[in-house]
């Protein structure tokens, strides 16, 4: 079982990318398709500067669909970002050069722990205000560490915003600021801690101290990957 929902297809096409930008302005750019299944695409040569969760268009060969931005990187002068499909595949490319649907059999490399500090379950009140904006947001952690916290946001956000973060913590509000690290639409978001009061980090060490379930690192050594792989396959 890969790590991937669909199969990919290398491929090297040139597209058009259409939507509206961050400041709202209309853009319609060149890009170059990478790899693609019959949900997903990766592009990249993308200059305008959209964000995670916004909807664009892509019109490639005979075939035009709307996608759903889910992530994005900087790659020198421009950017890579991967889409999601919205609405039904067309029916076009249905019958035409995209992979078939089945089970993906591809397994990202995982040689090294990308965490420094072991995270552990839990579900914790935070209240959250992002940079510039007025209004305080209300979300729930779902795992933390003394580095840093997932949080459910309800849409998701743009890497390395920053934030200021209280977590309820016995009863009381213990802010420090951080910054998104990554956003997934609709499976959460990062936050690294960047300034923490050592008050505040006994407070979370406290809280460390009584958990018992710690999340595992999906980055683990490649026979650890392997094993999981292979079990979660036997059992699927």
């Amino acid at each position: 079982m890969g790590c991937r929902r669909q199969p990919r297809l290398p491929i090297t096409l040139t597209a058009s990318l259409c939507g509206m930008d961050m400041k709202n302005r209309a853009f319609l750019e060149r890009v170059r398709v990478t790899n693609l299944s019959r949900d997903g695409v990766l592009i990249e040569n993308v200059e305008s500067a959209v964000k995670v969760g916004d909807l664009v268009t892509l019109r490639c060969e005979e075939t035009t669909r709307r996608f759903r931005v889910i992530w994005k990187q900087c790659v020198g002068e421009g950017g890579r970002i991967g889409l999601t499909g919205v609405g039904p595949v067309p029916t076009i490319a249905d019958t035409c050069w995209l992979p078939a649907a089945a089970a993906d059999e591809y397994v990202r490399p995982r040689v090294t722990i990308r965490r420094e500090s072991s995270r552990y379950e839990c579900e914790i009140a935070v209240e959250m205000r992002i940079r510039d904006v007025l209004t305080p947001m209300w979300v729930t952690a779902n795992d933390i560490s003394e580095a840093g916290c997932r949080v459910q946001v309800p849409h998701a956000m743009t890497p390395d915003t920053e934030v200021s973060i209280a977590l309820w913590l016995d009863g009381e509000r213990v802010w420090m600021q951080g910054k998104v690290t990554h956003s997934l639409y609709g499976c959460g978001t990062g936050i690294e801690f960047t300034k923490i009061e050592r008050a505040a980090l006994l407070r979370i060490a406290n809280v460390l101290a009584n958990s018992e379930s710690e999340v595992s690192d999906r980055r683990e050594t490649a026979i650890e990957q392997n094993q999981l792989c292979t079990a979660h396959s036997a059992t699927s």
